[in-house]
């Protein structure tokens, strides 16, 4: 227990960092950029993660999945790399070529040079994604940890510097982003170089890994647009100023999401490794399963509590943004939990079934939008994208228990989910009064009493 500790911690302290960044940088950004310029930022993110899920033919998944299995890791690396950057640049050029069209699908109008800023945030993409995961799957915690505060730092330094003496738009957002992708790619190309040096490419191994890796494209672009179709549908029925208010309480959410990236980045390599020593315990993915549902649901709980203290660091252009944000907190909870419910679909190899997921998902995602949004905004959008993940949770859970079973304890998850949905409700439609804090803190007690087994077991490790 103290070694998956010790790792955790490695892992997590760069994501707890890099949200203290965040959390103190959305502000301060806020001051020099309109929502609506955030709105438009908003929509180039979807464009590029789209980009990015195509370009990287699930070659990502295929290097996780094969790391441990292969003697020469360089090999994977490289065999891996090398067919998503050669399509990634001629999607590069498609950019630019077409960059007049893509500006004026995206936002109605021609901004010049968004072609070459997608260029160069789809390469950098590329090669971060694989330079993080090279080290990640090296379980070189600390290393990982310093790539991501040097990312965040290098966003928030390439927004603000942007702003201050180019333009207030949307564009130092992206350059921001751009800036920190370059940072972080030298900090672990330098420091992890002697795990870069070239291999020949393996085409014979390329094409299992290809043969791995392809079904992830059709489901990460269903989950694409599972996680999308709020934006999409707030461009259709809305206003760029929602988008862009919907966008600053996701910021708040993405202090989870970093937690999430904590978790399953020390996750998904220990469980695989767990799985293919067979020397795993009977309860060990059950008692990591309730670990997590207990930090999530009281961690998820006291952001709810104190999101308007949060929101009052804002613009005050962007303070209605703490009623949209209660529902989004699902979004991080439920899909971090799925991840440790849905390793019987990987274990099994069978990841077709992460596109009927996905898909369904995604439909149920895209009615609820379409039924709220053009009534309640962003609020609707929020609604509508909480709620999804839940159905994303339960869907991951049933299928993967058919390959392997996990006695975790559902009933008390459900719930919590219960117990959240209600406080987001309150959070949602209702100015905050003593009644929502008063409810809140009644929450947490019953939280503390549902995970009072998990609870106990941290506190007897801890003295150990």
């Amino acid at each position: 227990m103290k070694n998956y500790i010790k790792s955790f911690f490695s892992f997590s302290i760069g994501t707890w960092i890099r949200a203290i960044i965040v959390f103190f940088s959305t502000p301060i950004i806020s001051y020099l950029i309109l929502p609506e310029e955030f709105g438009r930022a908003s929509m180039f993110t979807l464009a590029y993660n789209i980009a990015l899920l195509v370009t990287l033919l699930g070659l990502d998944q295929s290097l996780v999945r094969y790391y441990y299995e292969e003697e020469d890791k360089n090999n994977v690396f490289w065999s891996c790399l090398f067919p998503s950057v050669i399509l990634g640049f001629f999607v590069s050029i498609f950019f630019i070529v077409f960059e007049k069209s893509l500006s004026i699908f995206l936002y109605g109008d021609y901004y010049k040079g968004i072609g070459y800023l997608f260029a160069f945030s789809l390469l950098s993409g590329i090669f971060q994604r694989f330079n993080q995961l090279s080290i990640r799957m090296q379980k070189r915690g600390f290393l990982f940890s310093f790539i991501n505060v040097i990312l965040a730092l290098g966003n928030f330094g390439g927004t603000v510097v942007f702003a201050l003496t180019v333009s207030r738009s949307f564009y130092a957002i992206i350059f921001g982003q751009i800036i920190g992708n370059i940072f972080a790619l030298l900090v672990g190309f330098f420091v992890d170089k002697q795990s870069r040096s070239f291999s020949k490419i393996d085409f014979e191994k390329l094409l299992e890994f290809l043969k791995y890796g392809i079904p992830f494209i059709p489901s990460s672009i269903l989950y694409w647009l599972f996680s999308s179709i709020d934006r999409i549908s707030l461009r259709q029925f809305s206003t760029f100023t929602e988008i862009g208010l919907y966008s600053a309480a996701f910021k708040i959410v993405s202090i989870m999401q970093l937690i999430q990236v904590g978790f399953t980045t020390f996750w998904v390599p220990l469980a695989y490794e767990k799985y293919n020593s067979k020397a795993i315990s009977d309860n060990f993915f059950e008692k990591a399963n309730s670990l997590i549902s207990a930090i999530l649901f009281i961690f998820g709980l006291l952001l709810l509590a104190f999101k308007d203290l949060i929101f009052l660091l804002f613009a005050k252009s962007y303070r209605e943004a703490s009623y949209i944000a209660p529902f989004l907190i699902l979004y991080p909870i439920m899909y971090m939990l799925s991840e440790t419910t849905v390793l019987g679909i990987n274990f099994s190899k069978k990841t077709y079934w992460h596109i009927v997921i996905t898909g369904v998902s995604a439909f149920v995602n895209f009615v609820g939008n379409n039924l709220l949004v053009p009534l309640l905004e962003a609020k609707g959008a929020a609604i509508s994208t909480g709620l999804s993940y839940v159905v994303f949770f339960t869907l991951r859970t049933v299928i993967a228990q058919k390959y392997y079973t996990m006695h975790i304890k559902i009933k008390r998850i459900y719930m919590s989910v219960i117990l959240i949905v209600i406080v987001a409700s309150l959070g949602t439609f209702f100015k905050a009064s003593y009644i929502y804090y008063i409810f809140c803190i009644l929450v947490l007690l019953i939280y503390l009493l549902l995970y009072k087994d998990v609870i106990s077991y941290v506190k007897d490790q801890m003295k150990k």
